[in-house]
């Protein structure tokens, strides 16, 4: 067992050294062409902000000699000279393990969550934190099933990280709709287009609401439509309660009508629904705390029986009876236990 331990840790060790040499003397796929057209877009804003009237809105920042703002999405400066040798190293092992179809997806998960890294770069993390379980698993417990289950452990930890990080965000978006309703409103009512207002909200917003008006505007002003614009940032951010404005804009866009007061009905729908959704989450906390407790009930308990008699409880993790295992109790156990805790939270979790 330890000396395939050896050889796996010897092939892992040969295949990062290579690509740890091709970092340093090797250059990654367009890094010649993503410099060109950095400069050319350097070049292009600042152009735009000479030769722009210092009263209009939109150059307001370059007029008083502000360094121009470069946004994530338009300029890739995850992949450039000045990222280090780790990132390197993760994107070519990312680029051999990455399978093409998987990219954009992962890239599209990684957009949402807006995290700054690169598809073959979360793959090549995940592979990482699946080798460290795996090793992990098979050093101390000596056992080939029990180090898979740490793989597969290894291998959704970087997933459920992104989903967190997209469901805070998700989050701090919906807490900023209706603060960007009422000034939408308040700029079309001053006689504002629709775009001019979202150009004023995102200067006084807070990201993430500021960060997505302005890709909203940074896409509409390389050509898309505003309703591909719009659209897809729908699709980026999830959100029940900006589908709802996303809908409404596209429809009065097609058949005309006050959208001052369309926005203002909007806003007071949304704030409804929060305040039906406090309601529930109110009502429903003692369920949430009960099933908590029911769940954490266990490991309590088989804690507490390790402090009194430690090698009662070792059992489980020592008992073997021809193939079966002590520990396969453990794994079914907190199988079972994840299920029981899912319905729970699927049960109290009221949609509205």
């Amino acid at each position: 067992m330890l000396q395939l331990i050896f050889i796996g840790f010897a092939a892992i060790a040969t295949l990062f050294g290579v690509l740890l040499l091709f970092s340093i003397f090797g250059k990654p796929p367009g890094e010649e062409v993503r410099s060109r057209m950095e400069q050319y877009l350097v070049e292009s804003e600042m152009a735009a902000a000479e030769y722009a009237d210092p009263d209009e809105a939109g150059f307001e920042d370059s007029a008083q000699g502000e360094e121009v703002s470069d946004d994530d999405w338009v300029r890739e400066t995850r992949g450039d000279k000045s990222s280090s040798g780790v990132k390197k190293v993760l994107s070519n092992v990312g680029s051999i393990i990455t399978p093409k179809g998987m990219a954009l997806k992962i890239a599209g998960q990684l957009a949402k969550a807006d995290i700054p890294l690169k598809a073959n770069e979360f793959v090549a993390i995940q592979f990482l934190t699946v080798m460290i379980a795996l090793t992990l698993g098979m050093v101390l417990f000596k056992s080939i099933p029990l180090g898979l289950v740490f793989a597969l452990l290894g291998y959704f930890v970087p997933v459920i990280w992104i989903n967190i990080l997209k469901t805070r965000r998700v989050r701090d978006f919906n807490d900023q709709i209706l603060d960007t309703l009422v000034m939408l409103a308040n700029g079309l009512k001053a006689g504002y287009s629709f775009l001019q207002a979202m150009e004023m909200v995102s200067r006084e917003s807070l990201p993430p609401m500021s960060t997505e008006l302005k890709r909203v505007l940074k896409e509409n002003g390389l050509g898309i439509n505003l309703e591909d614009s719009l659209l897809a940032l729908n699709d980026r951010i999830e959100s029940e309660d900006w589908d709802l404005v996303t809908t409404v804009v596209l429809i009065q866009r097609q058949v005309g009508g006050n959208l001052a007061e369309i926005l203002e009905k909007i806003s007071h729908t949304i704030r409804q629904r929060m305040k039906i959704k406090g309601d529930i989450q109110t009502k429903t906390a003692q369920a949430k705390v009960s099933g908590a407790l029911v769940g954490a009930l266990p490991l309590g308990i088989g804690f507490m029986i390790y402090l009194i008699n430690p090698k009662f409880i070792m059992q489980l993790f020592t008992f073997k009876y021809g193939a079966f295992r002590g520990w396969f109790v453990v794994v079914f156990g907190l199988i079972w236990e994840c299920i029981g805790m899912y319905i729970i939270m699927k049960i109290v979790d009221i949609e509205v």
